[in-house]
């Protein structure tokens, strides 16, 4: 979620005078046009888009490129592959407007309702497009953050590098190969995503277990670098996402709790009394019971219980497919060290309703928040769960679509085949 003190945030929902959208280009030059506002863009044409997860089935590790579409009208210059950073700006009353300072008439002069701005950047990317409509005047401009960019970089010759000259002649962890890979990432297309800020994973700090060979044998021609950044992500079981400022940003679907180093359910970060529409399914997911990870190209390597029909996480983790032993990265998603557990996949800790709301204005919200709408129906009355995809469209009538998809049991096809 966007850093918005909470105090402010009713009052930009009901107290909003005026919101705005600026665009702005961080590297332009003398002569180059530095900003965009709102004399200059078509409204109602914002559409910001923003995943973790847009698979039915829910699946760890995120990498999915943000997306702005908007249109503008009078800009002459050409745009493509133009760094821009996009902020709304949203003015709005402190107060109430009344006829006196005090419950009598009075002669003196009231000065009217206080008011106070905003500003909060929501995006940072590079203009792919910016086509002409059938008004040659409007522009429509899409453009994309640095996931994108990642998505496009091919990398397996680089990781075939990687395994032969790094891997087989030392020690290498699961972070070393995060950190290299995005550094390659990051000289070849001249980059700034701060991936050294990322905090310490759980499986950081262990060794892969590669051979040249079966890497070789895995690994396709147009593996590309989201390919390595997700798998990296699913093994300590967090999104990536790129922030509002274009850093790299890894968020989780759970909490550290406040005993030792525990972990436990995430807390709802907002709660949603009003809305515009509101869909939702008559069940919440099942709890994660057993996972399995590929390892050795084709082989793979179950950990969890049995007991009874819940849902399988079943991975086709490049970086797993490419080990031959990951038990230790396995067995990591649940430990129980004298007492303090940390779980991060099993039991009731991703489950969730698949829902889709859309909601008003509330543009502070982000993938991998989680939200409670009240529905105002008696047999469901509060729809608890995850945003999994955030949608931001429009300006003036600003409405903001939350979904999560999802299927009541995940692994369905190896739960029924038992094949274990």
């Amino acid at each position: 979620m966007l850093s918005i003190p909470n105090e402010i945030k009713p009052l930009l929902l009901e107290n909003s005078i005026h919101r705005e959208i600026i665009i702005r280009f961080p590297n332009a030059v003398e002569g180059e046009i530095s900003e965009i506002g709102s004399s200059n863009i078509i409204a109602e044409s914002f559409e910001l888009k923003h995943s973790i997860c847009d698979e039915k089935e829910f699946v760890l590790g995120g990498c999915i490129a943000g997306q702005l579409t908007i249109q503008v009208v009078g800009i002459e210059q050409a745009l493509n592959n133009k760094r821009i950073n996009v902020f709304i700006r949203q003015t709005y009353s402190t107060g109430e407007l009344f006829p006196s300072d005090t419950l009598y008439p009075s002669d003196d002069l009231f000065p009217g309702p206080q008011k106070a701005t905003i500003e909060t950047q929501i995006f940072s990317g590079t203009i792919d497009s910016s086509l002409r409509q059938k008004n040659r005047s409007v522009k429509e401009i899409i453009a994309y953050d640095e996931m994108y960019l990642m998505s496009q970089t091919k990398c397996a010759t680089w990781f075939l590098g990687y395994v032969q000259y790094t891997v087989t002649k030392k020690d290498a962890t699961l972070r070393n190969l995060a950190f290299t890979t995005l550094s390659h990432f990051e000289s070849l297309t001249n980059s700034d995503i701060s991936y050294d800020e990322i905090p310490l994973g759980f499986n950081d700090l262990k060794i892969l277990k590669m051979d040249y060979d079966t890497v070789k044998s895995v690994v396709k021609d147009n593996m590309v670098v989201t390919d390595l950044l997700k798998a990296y992500c699913e093994l300590n079981a967090c999104f990536a996402i790129m922030s509002p400022t274009g850093k790299l940003k890894l968020t989780t679907l759970y909490k550290q709790a406040n005993t030792a180093s525990s972990t436990e359910k995430k807390p709802v970060d907002e709660e949603i009394i009003a809305y515009a529409d509101l869909s939702f399914e008559e069940y919440t997911t099942r709890p994660i019971n057993r996972i399995r990870f590929k390892y050795n190209k084709d082989q793979n390597y179950d950990y969890g219980f049995s007991t009874d029909r819940q849902s399988w996480y079943v991975s086709d983790n490049i970086i797993t497919s490419c080990c031959s032993d990951v038990s230790e990265f396995v067995s990591a998603f649940f430990q129980n060290n004298s007492g303090t557990i940390k779980n991060y996949i099993f039991y009731d800790l991703y489950s969730y309703r698949p829902f889709s709301a859309d909601v008003f204005a509330r543009w502070w919200l982000e993938p991998g928040d989680k939200v409670k709408i009240k529905t105002g129906y008696d047999d469901t009355e509060t729809v608890e769960s995850f945003v999994f995809e955030r949608t931001i469209k429009g300006i003036n009538g600003m409405r903001v679509t939350l979904k999560a998809q999802g299927t009541e049991f995940i692994g369905k096809d190896e739960i029924e085949s038992d094949t274990v």
